[in-house]
């Protein structure tokens, strides 16, 4: 099984969508908060309003939130869960089994879906959902299916895989497998331009200063965050910031410049006890998406995913929909607004999270225990940064926690190396979250899990040892 078997379904399936457009259902579209999320959101929003049907689309934390909306939903309507429901096919099928569903998900599957429902998912065929395509890129490959013109939406499936930081499963940073057909018919529909870079955040538009100091995907320990400390080490360097009257941007530096600042970053970070090697996240491919603005996070589409982010993990989610689904002017001002303010609380949570007082390091897992000082919308994203910025041992998985009323989020992250190992995340969050009255999934190398307030203590105590027990094996 592979890459044309997985097409194939695809391609079956169609025929039964077709089926529903044309007998005038309705649709209710389900999205995860996250980039890839808000991106197969908007990318299954586009392809049905093409297709001039009738829909809703709303976007989602967790499972829970679905079981309690679908009851109120008109019975014949149709259900389209993009990027998230994989994991949780026994439970929908106990409760829903009369319903039709549509599940567009990359997530590792648990269980059977019932007779009749439609389940695209890469690892049934073999096709790794952490590394090779997002949900939103499985959403564009049914919406090209179903017309050509969906296309289109070609960009927005790689700015949702490149939110699920599957370019960093690659040394290159890049997108491969079914991500870089989906790159490859953006490029020759002339939607998007690949180049070698530095991935330098606002690398295009922001002044140099500002572009270093917001750059947190690798994020650099006292820099990252602190435009003082950007300006005063690219100072030290020589690296001028003004070109006459006009602030100077990273996409206009020659070669020998760029050099010198990827050689002082390493050196800088050797002189304060980090990783050198921290530093090689920071070169990689370039998504420009051609038809957008120099001037805004669109035009890059990690910056784009960046904005989606922002907007789902602040309760902006439909304002992040709407920008992927092509809504420009004040709408495009509000999330760049919000992103903005997203971006100087991680730089803030950064800043707490590196001064390790909430670590816990177990037999075999790093705990970090935020309490109520992170919103559990953003430990994702926290964990992600930190995860990926080599400052953790390489050795043991992160898994970071954080509270809202009386749940407990969970976040986990490990390294390529642990997954080498035969660790798998998903499979981790799953059994210690069933183990404490919780839900869990994900990937191998990024995964989560809800559980009750009471058992985090009894949680951390099964996921150590059930990461023990794959790392002994």
């Amino acid at each position: 099984m592979g890459y044309r078997e997985f097409l194939n379904t695809i391609d079956k399936s169609i025929d039964k969508i077709r089926e529903f457009i044309d007998k005038g259902k309705n649709f209710n579209v389900f999205c995860h908060i996250d980039a890839d999320g808000l991106s197969s959101g908007a990318i299954t929003s586009v392809m049905l309003l093409r297709a001039n049907t009738r829909f809703i689309t709303r976007s989602v934390r967790n499972i829970e939130e679905i079981i309690e909306a679908i009851p109120n939903l008109p019975p014949d309507s149709i259900i389209i869960l993009t990027d998230i429901g994989s994991g949780y096919l026994n439970i929908l099928r106990e409760k829903f089994r009369e319903k039709s569903l549509i599940i567009l998900d990359h997530h590792q599957p648990d269980g059977e879906v019932e007779e009749g429902w439609i389940h695209i998912n890469p690892h049934l065929y073999n096709i790794d959902g952490a590394r090779e395509i997002s949900s939103s890129g499985v959403a564009y490959l049914v919406a090209k299916a179903l017309s050509e013109e969906n296309v289109t939406l070609s960009p927005i499936a790689v700015v949702g895989a490149l939110g699920d930081l599957q370019d960093k499963s690659s040394e290159k940073r890049e997108l491969d497998g079914l991500n870089k057909m989906i790159v490859e018919d953006a490029v020759k529909a002339g939607l998007i331009k690949v180049s070698d870079d530095l991935l330098f955040y606002g690398r295009s538009y922001r002044p140099l200063h500002l572009a270093l100091a917001s750059t947190t995907s690798p994020y650099i320990p006292t820099i990252s965050g602190s435009e003082a400390h950007a300006v005063s080490f690219l100072n030290s360097l020589k690296i001028k910031l003004k070109e006459d009257d006009r602030w100077r941007v990273f996409a206009e530096l020659d070669e020998e410049e760029k050099k010198t600042i990827y050689n002082g970053l390493m050196k800088y970070l050797s002189s304060i006890n980090f990783p050198p090697s921290i530093v090689k996240e920071l070169v990689g491919k370039v998504y420009e998406l051609t038809k957008e603005e120099d001037w805004t996070p669109l035009k890059d589409a990690r910056e784009f995913s960046s904005l989606l982010n922002a907007c789902g993990k602040t309760g902006n989610e439909w304002i992040g929909i709407a920008v992927a689904m092509g809504s420009r002017g004040e709408l495009l001002l509000q999330a760049q607004k919000i992103l903005e303010e997203y971006r100087k609380k991680l730089s803030e949570i950064m800043e707490y999270l590196v001064k390790r007082d909430t670590w816990q390091e177990l037999k075999y897992i790093i705990a970090i225990d935020v309490g109520t000082a992170i919103d559990d919308r953003m430990v994702s994203s926290a964990s992600s940064i930190l995860s990926s910025s080599e400052l953790l041992p390489e050795d043991k998985p992160l898994i970071m926690l954080a509270t809202r009323d009386d749940k407990v989020k969970v976040s986990a992250r490990a390294s390529r190396k642990l997954v080498a190992k035969g660790l798998n995340l998903g499979f981790v969050m799953k059994k210690a979250a069933e183990r404490t009255g919780g839900v869990g999934g994900g990937h191998d190398v990024a995964a989560g899990a809800e559980i009750p307030l009471g058992k985090k203590t009894m949680f951390l105590a099964e996921a150590d040892s059930i990461v023990g027990e794959f790392l002994k094996s």
